[in-house]
């Protein structure tokens, strides 16, 4: 194999897990030395991190006042480690740690002491994921909740927080991961003011009432003022043309010959019909009168 394939960095997916303490820098040096050794002692108790550590699959960086954790096998390893870590966290509230998980690319690398090391953008967005958190807080990406929510045992787990510009300007959208007894589930203090949705599920900015109403006014206006810009023109011709054309006159008002020629030949007609009545009847002989005998009248009776 030729030396620079040697030599190159080996890059591939892994789901990391970043662990500090909250508050370390303003520890004593002894109480940093006590509290990076508890904390080291509770991972390496945990279950799933002797499993991935027997199966080559973890790969553990210590980061001062932390520890990052890479998972190459199964996604579910970062989350199985961060309850087992807050559940045994429970009856030790004197350390007080927050944790953030992201599944991104890594590059194994040897470091200066020719030790396996890992970096990459996996590693730096997991600790921007991770410094958005309070004491308490298990904080994952909102890639990784998507990977993990394809698991039906998680997705009780999941309460999304939105989206927060971390370092850099860049733009995390977080999820937080808590149960009754496990994580925190109080907002962090870097996204307080971040409207809160559930995971997998689009938010929509709306509009309040007042809004809409004055929009719907503008509109209104302005749709009356397109329309008297557009037909004011017929308009004003229509009324110009009414005013010019006269008013035609009636009927009755048009023809007053006809009426009264139509009114004369009937009484013509009249007329003529009693002069012939009357001069049929004027025509007709006399007919002759017989008298009728009077009776004599009877004397009064006593």
């Amino acid at each position: 194999m030729p030396d620079d394939e040697k030599t190159k960095p080996r890059l591939e997916i892994a789901h990391v897990l970043f662990i500090d303490i909250v508050g370390y820098s303003k520890l004593l040096t002894d109480e940093q030395s006590e509290a990076l050794q508890e904390l080291n002692q509770i991972v390496r108790n945990t279950e799933v991190v002797r499993e991935a550590e027997g199966a080559g699959q973890l790969i553990i960086l210590p980061t001062g006042d932390g520890m990052a954790l890479a998972f190459t096998g199964s996604v579910e390893g970062p989350a199985e480690c961060a309850l087992e870590v807050s559940q045994a966290l429970r009856a030790q509230p004197s350390l007080p740690i927050r944790m953030g998980i992201h599944s991104g690319p890594v590059q194994y690398v040897k470091d200066a002491n020719a030790r396996d090391n890992i970096s990459g953008v996996g590693i730096n967005i997991a600790r921007r994921v991770m410094d958005c958190g309070d004491a308490g807080h298990i904080l994952v990406s909102k890639r990784f909740a998507d990977d993990l929510a394809q698991h039906r045992r998680w997705q009780p787990y999941l309460h999304g927080l939105g989206d927060v510009e971390v370092k850099h300007g860049v733009v995390v959208s977080l999820v937080n991961l808590y149960a009754e007894t496990i994580g925190n589930p109080a907002p962090p203090a870097c996204v307080a003011g971040v409207r809160r949705s559930e995971p997998h599920t689009a938010t929509h900015k709306g509009f309040s009432p007042l809004t809409l109403a004055i929009f719907v006014i503008a509109a209104l206006l302005l749709i009356l003022d397109i329309v008297s810009v557009v037909f004011a023109p017929a308009i004003m011709r229509s009324v110009d043309k009414n005013r010019a054309t006269p008013v035609p006159q009636s009927t009755a008002t048009a023809y007053p010959s006809f009426s009264d020629a139509i009114q004369n030949m009937i009484k013509q007609r009249i007329t003529d019909q009693l002069q012939k009545s009357l001069s049929e009847k004027s025509n007709a002989p006399t007919p002759r009168v017989t008298p009728t005998p009077t009776q004599p009248t009877p004397p009064p009776r006593p």
